[in-house]
Parts: C-alpha cells; structure tokens; sequence
C-alpha cells in the first residue's frame, strides 16, 4: 500500500486546487477591469484575442474543479462497489478520469502557446524567432495526443503515478513544457532588455537627480522585465514540482498537477494585471521625439510605453501638469541694477535716473512717485 493512498490524496488535491481557485478568482476580477476599463473607470479599446484567451483559461480552470468536487462525490458517496473509494479512484479510464486529463492538457498548451504569442509580439511578429518555440510546442501537443488516449483505452485499475505505459509520455511533456517555458521566458527578457539599454542614453533625468547624482529609477521596461520573469517563474515552479512528484512516483501529483493547472491562469492574469497598473501609474519623462526612437529601435511595439494620462482632480476633470523655471542669475541682475537706478520725475515732467545713494537723497526733493 503506498504511503499516500490515491483517496487521501484526491480529497487533498481538491482543497488544494479550491484554494488555488480561489485566488485565480480574484485576479480574473482584476483582469477583466484591466482589459474594458482604464485606471478612470472609462471604457477604452479592447484586446479581443487576449479577452478570449482570458475566457478559455476561466472556462477550463472552472471545469477542472467541477470534475474534482464530481470525482470525489462518486467515489465517496455514490459508489458501492467492492474496494470502496480507492478502487473506484484506480478506475483510470472513467470518464471524469480522462476529462481532467483533457482539461490538464489543454490548460498547458494554451498557456505555452501564449508565451509564444507573445515573443511573437515582443519580436515584431518575427516567426523565424518563434520557429523553435512552435517545433516544442507540436511536440507537446503530440504527447498530449498520446496520454490522452492511452489514459481513456487502458482499462486498468491504476493511477497515473503508477501506470507505467503513461510515464514515458508523461515526462516527455513536461520536459518539454520546461524547456519551452524557459526558452520563450529568456527571448521575452533578451529583447525587451536590449531595448532599454539601447533607450537608455534618450532617457532624460530631473535636476535632482544629476545635482544628487543618484541612480535613475527603473524604467517601464525594466519594470516589464522583472514582470515577465516572475510569472514565468511561477508558471514554471508548478511544472517542475509536477515534474518531480511524477519521477517520485506518489500520488501527490494530484494536487500538485491541479494547482498547476490553476496557476496557468493565474499567471496569465498576473501579467495583464500588473502591466496595465504599471502603465497607469508611471510617469514619462521623455520627450516625444524621444519615444520614437525608442520605438524604432528594433521595432519593439510602443503600447509597453503607453504614456500615463496627466494627474485628475476629484472631481474627475484631467488636469495639466505645467512646469515653472526660473533664471536665478538672471533674476539677481535685474535686482542689483534697481538697487542702484531710481526714476525721478521734476516739474517739468521730464525724467532723470538717478544713481546709487544721489537718488535716495534727491527723493525728497522731487516728491517722486
């Protein structure tokens, strides 16, 4: 009998992918707001292709924890069968089995194929950059082709940790799903990085900063990067504790492979959420003709540098940030010469200037205004 018997972890799995949930549930609250409404709460123009992607990782997400709360029903209260719960759990080919197969599957290709839009993107719609990303990503799909109709023809009473015509498949797709998280993660971070070094010269920074000689602060696309990286990170953390859950062979790849499944969409949503906050709450100090240079170079796409709008009153008019100077030489000059020069006016109308401490003394004599 092993160690973690596959009912325990079943009822464990699915208080673990509710927690998960739960939190995904926020953060699509979040994304949603992010993707219709800007940080005024106006209406502004949407991304479709990123509101579908959103819609299908909510629909999977849902339908993962619905096959669990189903699962677990059947076998703790409708079945009758000999070997109580954990047999009917060893049934690997019943149908709520190969849906959550399906569903895990599914959910990991969307996410994998979003991380190579968006190197696409970050590219300017490149597909030689994308070529080898696209080759892992097939190959995925084939393996997930291979498990799930293995898990829905063997007819055994197994489980997945144990049922060793899954496992060579099994390890190939999440070696694959790594690899293909690590590599689209590092060309996002390579490009986005050799952007802002190439922008850095025509960033402009404030006189306090030069007269203090401190360091600027971080740039927008510096703040991408560091976004990019931890998502990414999170994604790729479930797959690898996945990963070794399944090389341990125990049956807390249950839990570990549904919170996976969840954390998928949480990453997703992450990167919009946190984007479109950074975008909202920066400010830019460069000069137009600045920008479009920035842009030019290497013909990374100007929305990671939407500028933010000017500061709102409360009363939800849009100000205008207006910036005053001054010449403070120029300013003591001027004061130094009307210390020295009066004006005086005698009666005959006619004006005299006066200097130095002649004009405090003839003052007097005139009455002059």
């Amino acid at each position: 009998m092993p160690s973690f018997p596959v009912a325990e972890a079943q009822i464990v799995a699915l208080f673990m992918e509710c927690i998960v949930y739960g939190i995904y549930l926020v953060t699509l609250w979040i994304t949603v707001r992010a993707l219709f409404f800007d940080s005024m709460g106006d209406r502004k123009k949407v991304n479709w292709y990123m509101v579908v992607i959103m819609s299908l990782m909510a629909v999977f997400a849902t339908l993962d924890v619905a096959l669990g709360l189903r699962h677990n029903l059947d076998a703790f209260i409708f079945y009758s069968g000999p070997g109580g719960p954990e047999e009917e759990f060893k049934n690997i080919s019943y149908w709520v089995n190969v849906m959550k197969t399906v569903d895990t599957q599914i959910m990991v290709l969307i996410g994998d194929a979003m991380l190579i839009y968006r190197a696409f993107i970050v590219f300017s719609y490149s597909w030689l950059v994308i070529i080898a990303p696209i080759i892992l990503w097939l190959a995925d799909v084939a393996c997930s082709v291979v498990i799930i109709w293995l898990t829905a023809t063997l007819k055994q009473d197994t489980t997945i940790s144990t049922q060793k015509l899954l496992k060579p498949f099994l390890y190939s797709f999440l070696c694959i799903t790594i690899a293909l998280n690590f590599l689209t993660t590092a060309l996002i971070v390579q490009k986005i990085w050799r952007t802002n070094k190439q922008s850095a010269p025509y960033l402009t920074r404030t006189s306090q900063q030069q007269q203090r000689n401190t360091r600027r602060p971080r740039t927008k696309l510096e703040n991408v990067i560091r976004i990019i990286m931890e998502s990414g990170m999170l994604y790729t953390i479930t797959v690898l504790a996945t990963f070794i859950t399944e090389l341990a062979g125990s049956n807390a790849i249950y839990g570990v492979s549904d919170v996976m499944v969840i954390t998928i969409g949480i990453s997703f949503n992450l990167v919009i959420i946190r984007v479109d906050r950074a975008a909202s709450s920066s400010e830019i100090s460069n000069t137009p003709a600045s920008l479009n240079h920035i842009g030019s170079l290497g013909g990374f796409p100007l929305r990671f540098l939407r500028s933010s709008m000017a500061p709102h009153d409360r009363s939800g008019e849009r100000g205008v940030e207006i910036t005053i100077t001054r010449d403070v030489a120029f300013d003591e000059e001027l004061e130094s010469s009307d210390d020295k020069t009066r004006t005086r006016t005698d009666g005959d109308g006619e004006e005299r200037s006066v200097v130095g401490e002649e004009a405090k003394g003839e003052a007097k004599w005139s009455g002059a205004v």
